[in-house]
């Protein structure tokens, strides 16, 4: 049985890579078009398919953040975390993966995130509109599987 699952949608993200897919499409109609005028209209198509949403799911101990279809993803053990807290993130972090001056971040909007630690001290920064539900959910993972 999933303890939690939830699937955000990136509604930044879509509108941007969309503007930029219709930018990009504009300069089609010039007479010349060049091979990397195609390659930003396909760099620009694939990453609106990877990143137009973030899937974050407990289940058995793993906790799976994923973007898009699951192609890009990590899966993080819960018996290697001693815990995990609510915190806002700011804009200038960023959406998408991130390094931020707290670690490792994985974001498709919003400031509201969920901060795992690491036994070793690392931290890893899960952004969620469900950020409260998120943590209790990891939280019982965690006293279930030390």
């Amino acid at each position: 049985m999933i303890a939690y699952e939830n699937a955000q949608t990136g509604y930044l993200v879509i509108g941007l890579l969309i503007v930029g897919l219709l930018m990009a499409l504009s300069t089609l109609s010039l007479e010349y078009i060049g091979l990397h005028q195609y390659l930003v209209i396909v760099a620009l198509i694939i990453a609106l398919v990877l990143f137009y949403k973030l899937t974050v799911r407990v289940d058995r101990g793993i906790i799976t953040c994923s973007f898009g279809q699951g192609v890009i993803s990590k899966r993080i053990l819960v018996k290697e975390l001693t815990g995990c807290r609510v915190v806002r993130t700011h804009w200038y972090e960023g959406i998408g993966i991130r390094l931020t001056t707290r670690g490792w971040m994985y974001n498709i909007g919003g400031n509201q995130a969920v901060e795992l630690t690491y036994k070793s001290g690392k931290k890893f920064i899960i952004g969620s509109n469900e950020a409260e539900t998120l943590c209790e959910v990891i939280e019982e993972e965690i006293q279930r599987f030390q």
